[in-house]
């Protein structure tokens, strides 16, 4: 073999310099290509779990109102039944509370408060039971009826009964039986008590 003159020497290590450089930007390339279908997948999958999330669905809040509709507005056989208090009570313990500062959240009203507490009063249910009837969250049951309760304790004052002593000439002779001094009637200036 004949050895290679100069010229030919460096046209020979010119093209494997431009051969490696060739194959350098090849790579390059096909890296870039590859950072590019990498996050092209990462940013689709991220729009599918955007689309994916799970939006609140109107018929969600339709729902929320059935369930409290059927319980306290369907008719006092009905909300005596699931809530231990007649429609008129009820009302009327609804209130009494926002007088005393209980105040509406977002999208739950008082009447729906109220009727998470006097649910899982009247049931002795927990949250798992409470969520599928009112369609709430455990974190929203637990939130109102705490609030309600306080509300409540708040209440002390007009909810709590006050004994009157009998006085000695009461015309009821049912009464005639009890020392007087032993005696007490409920006050009737509750606006709880019906007659």
């Amino acid at each position: 073999m004949a050895r290679l003159t100069n010229r030919e020497r460096r046209k020979k290590t010119n093209r494997k310099a431009l051969l490696a450089a060739l194959c350098m930007m090849r790579v390059l390339n096909t890296v870039i290509q590859l950072y590019l279908l990498i996050t092209e997948l990462i940013a689709e999958r991220h729009r599918q779990r955007l689309r994916q999330k799970p939006h609140l669905n109107p018929n969600v809040y339709q729902s929320q109102l059935d369930a409290l509709n059927r319980l306290v507005r369907q008719n006092d056989k009905t909300c005596h039944a699931n809530l231990r208090v007649n429609r008129h009570t009820f009302m009327t313990l609804c209130q009494l509370l926002i007088e005393n500062g209980l105040e509406p959240y977002r999208h739950v009203t008082i009447a729906e408060k109220v009727a998470i507490f006097l649910w899982i009063l009247a049931h002795h249910m927990k949250n798992r039971r409470t969520i599928l009837q009112f369609w709430r969250s455990g974190e929203t049951i637990s939130r109102h009826f705490n609030a309600v309760l306080i509300a409540v304790i708040r209440l002390h004052n007009v909810l709590w009964y006050h004994p009157q002593p009998i006085p000695a000439n009461e015309p009821d002779a049912r009464w005639k039986w009890f020392e007087v001094h032993n005696c007490y009637v409920l006050s009737s200036s509750n606006p709880l008590i019906h007659s």
